[in-house]
């Protein structure tokens, strides 16, 4: 007989309703966290997650009739989000709320207080504090670096550590839940290890962890449980071991949209073609790229593979001319860029969907026609802003997208991340480009939106353009690209195609495994990391 925990469930949720403008967006959700608990929060984007958590932590007032306790203890239906911890409650939002300006010492600081002499705050105290955390968490970064200076990664692992802090104080109350809310969207897979290991920590130390994400590995890695919201509502709360990989698919999306929503492989998928070259980099050299050879074809989908500090994404920036290059050259058809001007090669026919959508790929504060529109203005023969043939290109994009909601007024800051990812592909496809560059292009989306983002740059391939995707996730590359380069310490060291083309051989290739010899294959560079 399995012994019952004496202990309050770590969080419990009560007939949780929310309504913007007479629109219900939460209806009736009810769910627990037990303590020691790893609990999935899943579904498409719009499913209410978001509003979810926004509620639980403060910054969204719930409609009356609902409840929430932390431990046993209820929790105000209204508060500032900067008393959640008073409750035992802490978060790790998407954005995840650091400073840039600000030192990581100072930014740890935020919400537990600092270290002080008197009146006065001891620096010395909170840096020694602060390097603690750090060491704790396995972070080689200087307590007095600005968050500014720090790669994603970095970023997303300090807020993380962060939100692990214990309370300070005799009387503060203990952490009883964590809502980690996509914490490894931006982390590879060996950063995210220790991610999962910090997880492992602290519910062995009986706080519950309320965990969202859109990948599904991560699931079966470390939670006990899942909670599905469909469309506002509470679909079903599962016991993972009981569930498969294609089960949990299909209680996320719903069985009429299973068909075809798992990426398939595209063509034969040799890697063979002989159609006109669109991008041809020869020697291109930055800060952490050195000579990289890479040619994309019209029609081709062509993924680049790396581990973090790889030069993934410097890759894309010295391609479109956002970064200088120290060396090299690029053609796009049978024009060569000769400057570090993304100007120039928007001229020449290049696009480019940043890893960062919210700060790079679109203003967030614009309508979702102002930002469908802003890379390419509709004019007439005057040169004049031609509304009537502008609202027909939105309406349009719109519609070939399904951007949801359907609203062309609406701030891209209340889209979901699915429904921005449209936006900026809409933005950049209007301009019809010869290549368009993809970093990262469906990280944060859950399931749904993924499939209809590979649907479009299918389609976009099938349609001439070139296609060079960057994704940490092997899986999205070995489903979506025709061919995969593979990036490490600086190098393109080996491609993939045809029966190579795999998530397994990705990983061996990246991690430099030679599988016949039994030995890692290390590669040198003295170039600073990304």
């Amino acid at each position: 007989m399995t012994a019952v925990d004496p202990r309050p469930d770590a969080l419990t949720v009560e007939h949780l309703s929310k309504t913007f403008s007479g629109v219900t967006v939460l209806n009736d959700v009810s769910l627990t966290i037990a303590p020691g608990e790893v609990h999935a929060l899943l579904g498409q984007n719009g499913s209410g997650k978001s509003t979810l958590i926004k509620a639980l932590a403060g910054v969204h007032r719930p409609d009356a009739g609902g409840s929430v306790h932390v431990a046993g203890r209820p929790v105000p239906s209204s508060y500032p989000p900067s008393d959640a911890r008073k409750f035992g409650l802490a978060f790790v939002h998407q954005d995840l709320g650091l400073i840039d300006d600000m030192t990581v010492a100072e930014n740890l600081a935020i919400g537990t207080g600092f270290e002080r002499r008197g009146l006065l705050i001891n620096g010395r105290a909170q840096r020694m504090r602060t390097q603690t955390v750090l060491d704790d968490f396995g972070l080689a970064i200087s307590p007095g670096a600005t968050i500014r200076e720090l790669p994603v990664t970095a970023r997303t692992l300090l807020a993380i550590a962060r939100a692990f802090q214990p309370s300070r104080g005799a009387n503060a109350t203990p952490l009883a839940c964590l809502i980690l809310d996509e914490p490894t969207s931006a982390l590879p897979d060996n950063d995210a290890e220790l991610l999962f290991a910090a997880i492992e920590r602290v519910t062995a130390a009986g706080v519950g962890v309320g965990y969202v994400t859109h990948r599904l590995e991560e699931v079966f890695r470390i939670a006990d449980r899942a909670t599905i919201l469909r469309d506002g509502n509470r679909s079903g709360t599962y016991t993972v071991s009981d569930m498969t990989p294609a089960s949990l698919f299909t209680a996320i999306v719903g069985p009429k949209q299973t068909d075809g929503a798992v990426t398939a492989p595209r063509g034969s998928r040799t890697g063979e073609t002989t159609s006109p070259i669109v991008l041809a980099a020869a020697g291109l050299s930055g800060r952490r790229i050195q000579g990289a050879d890479l040619t994309v074809r019209e029609g081709e989908i062509v993924g680049v593979a790396g581990l973090a500090g790889s030069g993934r994404s410097e890759l894309a920036r010295l391609i479109f001319g956002s970064q200088a290059s120290t060396g090299g050259t690029r053609r796009i058809g049978a024009r060569e860029l000769t400057s570090a001007s993304a100007r120039e090669a928007m001229d020449a026919g290049v696009a480019m969907v940043p890893e960062d959508r919210r700060r790079d790929g679109c203003v967030l504060t614009m309508s979702v026609a102002e930002n469908i529109t802003i890379a390419k203005l509709a004019t007439n023969r005057t040169g004049l802003l031609d509304l009537r043939r502008e609202r027909r290109q939105v309406a349009d994009a719109i519609s070939s997208f399904d951007i949801r909601p359907a609203d062309p007024r609406r701030a891209v800051a209340t889209l979901s991340g699915g429904n921005q990812q449209k936006v900026v592909l809409a933005k950049w496809l209007a301009r019809k480009p010869s290549l368009i560059i993809l970093d990262e292009p469906v990280q944060g989306v859950d399931v749904g939106a993924k499939a209809e983002i590979f649907a479009l740059l299918r389609s976009t391939a099938e349609a001439g353009t070139g296609v060079l995707v960057i994704d940490s996730d092997f899986d999205n590359l070995a489903n979506l690209c025709d061919r995969v380069v593979i990036l490490r310490a600086g190098r393109i060291v080996d491609e993939l195609t045809g029966s190579r083309l795999t998530t397994e051989d990705m990983s061996r290739a990246t991690f430099g495994v030679d599988d016949e010899a039994d030995v890692i294959t290390t590669t040198t560079s003295q170039e600073p990391k990304e």
